[in-house]
């Protein structure tokens, strides 16, 4: 699992990645929103652990943003504000779990492993995987395998656009479609579909410009082709 810490104590980041690091997970760290973003729109994380006080926009302002360009990453807010109004404020912005400064180490990785058993816990699939043709989605274990090839890892919402579409194989799956099962929106005038789409090719398609699997469909959106 992918973790992306975004705080400016330098020093904290590099204890943090230390420790979780330790416990099997890849950690990434920015020390500014900007730096961050630019990180989370080349790779998704499958956790974001968000400080609240940073220079010129706030942790709560940032997870806003994210929310807006349609990322749902997980995220768990670190803060020394430790207010019952802050905290309410955390997960009003959708915080999944809330830590105060200073914190136990051991406390924050029991933390990121509960969170991220919850997430699982809330992909309801059953625990079964979907395969059309060559094409095998494990939506639990977040992955794919092609043709029995090397497991290729998936964020949460790249495994929820490709369920979709391959719920649907062989039919054309518009945008409207997506937006409201994936992201819970009914506005058809988002360009965050064609943007996991794009991240799916990368992934999925020997030639993401010449895409065999997941086919645009003009004006309308997109199908499943699995063969």
């Amino acid at each position: 699992m992918y973790i992306l810490i975004v705080d400016d104590d330098r020093f904290g980041n590099m204890l943090v990645q230390f420790v979780l690091t330790q416990e099997g997970f890849e950690v990434e760290i920015a020390d500014n929103p900007r730096g961050a973003l630019h990180m989370i729109q080349k790779r998704e994380p499958d956790l974001l652990l968000l400080d609240v006080t940073m220079p010129y926009i706030s942790g709560f302002e940032f997870s806003e943003k994210l929310r807006a360009a349609g990322y749902e990453t997980p995220i768990i807010f670190m803060t020394a504000q430790d207010t019952v109004e802050a905290k309410l404020r955390g997960f009003d912005h959708g915080a999944d779990d809330y830590i105060c400064k200073p914190y136990n180490h051991q406390e924050l990785v029991a933390r990121v492993q509960a969170v991220l058993r919850r997430i699982r816990k809330n992909i309801t699939t059953g625990g079964q995987s979907i395969r059309k043709g060559p094409i095998e989605l494990f939506p639990a274990d977040l992955k794919v395998v092609i043709d029995g090839g090397p497991e290729i890892s998936l964020t949460r919402t790249e495994m929820q656009v490709l369920r979709v579409l391959m719920n649907g194989s062989g039919k054309v799956v518009d945008r409207g479609q997506l937006l409201a099962e994936v992201w819970n929106d009914n506005e058809n005038n988002s360009n965050v579909v064609d943007v996991y789409v794009r991240r799916l090719r990368s992934k999925l398609e020997e030639d993401a410009e010449k895409p065999q699997h997941i086919i645009s469909v003009r004006g309308v959106g997109y199908k499943f082709i699995g063969k």
